[in-house]
């Protein structure tokens, strides 16, 4: 009796195995459609991409930044953007936002002397370099659709003169972007 019982309990392993793993080609098939469907079109008439990583930092198709355009009294920010303040004076509001998997960004939104948004600068902090291209394609994707290449690249032009651009900041083991609209 126990010589028939170590073949039968291998082989009902085995069958076991065998009906809840999936195959590699259908791991594959929805490794493939898990990314496809992170990037999704957002409203009609925007024409930008917005994927879920992007969705993820606040990122919208109505503003320049996380509900924030170049132009926004300094009361909008206030009341708008729900990261951590750092800095709060007359020429700076500063705001940061850190995710679980310890990366952060920062956001400082520069006013004029009216207390209107005149620029905003964004540090993206970052765990390595796949983080980088990841968010860098996905910004880049995001600019093309919303804005006017410039002719350098990672620039692009807006309405009213106003310039943004995308830069890779990363040196040695500090990874990260660089986000400047004015």
């Amino acid at each position: 009796m126990k010589r028939f019982l170590l073949p039968f309990a291998c082989t009902l392993f085995i069958l076991l195995q065998a009906c809840t793993n999936k195959p590699n080609s259908e791991q594959t098939n929805t490794a493939s459609t898990a990314l496809t469907n992170e990037t999704s079109t957002v409203p009609a008439g925007s024409g930008a991409a917005l994927s879920s990583r992007l969705r993820d930092i606040g990122m919208n198709t109505e503003s320049d930044w996380r509900g924030i355009n170049v132009g926004d009294p300094a009361t909008k920010v206030r009341e708008t953007e729900k990261a951590k303040l750092f800095e709060n004076d007359a020429k700076h509001l500063g705001y940061t936002l850190e995710f679980a998997n310890l990366e952060s960004i920062d956001m400082q939104y520069q006013l004029g002397t009216d207390q209107t948004v005149t620029g905003i600068d964004v540090d993206l902090y970052l765990n390595d370099a796949q983080s980088v291209d990841a968010y860098k394609t996905d910004l880049k994707r995001y600019f093309d659709a919303r804005y006017k290449p410039a002719q350098t690249p990672g620039t692009w032009q807006g309405e009213g003169g106003k310039k943004i651009a995308l830069r890779d900041v990363s040196k040695g083991k500090d990874y990260g972007l660089k986000v400047a609209i004015n």
